[in-house]
């Protein structure tokens, strides 16, 4: 089945800092996790997040070698194994219950949560300035803004580089890169006119409000 791509960009985000990507490649059920280690360990050694890359091309390599144990179910005990009880319960659903409640208050605090995969994903594709945005607002640093414009981005596909400024900004801000500020950063776009608000509504959900 594997794990959706929500659940597996849920992962990589929020336990980069508390997972070694390394002890968990042991639970998986690779044939050869150390070889697998070692190849994920090679691609990503220039990269300016390795810790990311790693988690994230770890849980790629889970999907595709060993679908029939990657999925959710598992990768919960996983976590439990390694002490991320709140992780796994997010993962669970047993923090979903007071979501289900339609008070401002509740809806209020979906604002303090990170910007989910999906919605960096529509985001990118109404982006006609990106390379501004990236620069002005989300302070892309100019040799990643080069590596966007030259295609130098390695297993993305379709090439995108509007997603791979925001998924920078997303990695790097971790937990903080929630909706509000991505919210706050739209804003400004606006006011300076290159942004149309439309974006705000076609990007986030109402609950996320």
């Amino acid at each position: 089945m594997g794990l959706d791509s929500e659940t597996l960009n849920t992962v990589t985000r929020n336990m980069k800092a508390k997972l070694s990507w390394k002890k968990i490649a042991s639970r998986m059920g690779f044939r050869d996790h150390a070889s697998v280690i070692t190849m994920i360990e090679h691609k990503n050694r220039y990269s300016f997040d390795a810790l990311y890359d790693n988690l994230h091309d770890i849980l790629i390599e889970w999907n595709e070698q060993v679908p029939d144990k990657a999925n959710k179910e598992n990768m919960i005990k996983i976590l439990q194994n390694e002490d991320c009880n709140e992780l796994a319960d997010q993962l669970e659903g047993k923090s979903g219950k007071r979501k289900d409640s339609s008070s401002s208050a509740s809806k209020k605090l979906e604002r303090t949560r990170p910007v989910k995969y999906n919605e960096l994903s529509k985001l990118a594709g109404k982006l006609g300035h990106w390379k501004r945005f990236a620069i002005e607002h989300l302070h892309v640093p100019e040799y990643e803004i080069k590596k966007a414009e030259q295609k130098l981005i390695p297993d993305m596909n379709p090439y995108n580089p509007s997603m791979y400024v925001l998924q920078y900004w997303s990695n790097k801000n971790g937990d903080d890169a929630t909706v509000e500020k991505m919210i706050k950063l739209l804003e400004k776009a606006k006011k300076d006119g290159y942004i149309v608000p439309q974006v705000f509504d076609e990007v986030f959900d109402e609950d996320d409000d």
